[in-house]
């Protein structure tokens, strides 16, 4: 099993890291093994990709959303070999393709979770959140939960919501603690995250 990290590192505490655990497991449950590549640039997800072809790789997982179309062109391309597209839905419905399955998750409903423990927990009455780009739907889906799930925990709690712009919305952990610096100034005192 080949798993190709998007930008990132592999013990990033989130999609990759969850997702490598789940490529060892799965060769382990099966006597296999299994290895990774962290993406630095995303012009390098095919080729990272392609070196797993190359090597006779069974299996291979991509995390992330911006990966869906370099995953669905090397599942097109290598019909003998499954791919597992984590957190990738668009480019995996309209490949079609029957050795491509995309892992999506309901991310309003962890959202709102989240949001509706911060609106009961809240001593200021603010909160806020600092999220990757909402351009990219499992994100957006995160923010409106989470706001939901505090309003309907407190329907007076004061939500702050911080997108970071496209470009590097997934790599910039400065970015985040700077934004959830400044809504610790604002008063808020319960901060989510998601995808920084």
């Amino acid at each position: 099993i080949g798993l190709v990290t998007d930008t990132g590192k592999v013990d990033d505490k989130s999609f990759n890291q969850s997702a490598w655990e789940g490529a060892q497991a799965g060769a382990a449950a099966i006597n296999g093994f299994s290895k990774y590549i962290e993406t630095t640039d995303p012009k390098d997800y095919a080729a990272n990709i392609q070196q797993f072809v190359d090597k006779g790789y069974d299996t291979i997982v991509t995390v992330g959303f911006l990966m869906g179309e370099a995953t669905a062109a090397a599942a097109k391309a290598n019909p003998n070999v499954s791919f597992i597209g984590v957190d990738q839905f668009n480019a995996i419905d309209a490949a079609g393709q029957p050795n491509l399955t995309g892992l999506i998750f309901p991310e309003d409903q962890a959202g709102y979770a989240a949001g509706y423990l911060a609106g009961l927990m809240t001593k200021t009455g603010k909160i806020g959140a600092v999220l990757g780009t909402d351009t990219v739907p499992p994100v957006k889906r995160f923010g409106e939960g989470y706001q939901a799930g505090a309003k309907a925990a407190n329907p007076n709690v004061d939500v702050t919501l911080v997108y970071h712009a496209p470009d590097n919305a997934f790599n910039d952990p400065e970015w985040g603690a700077a934004e959830a610096q400044k809504q610790l100034a604002q008063g808020a005192d319960k901060i989510g995250r998601a995808h920084v």
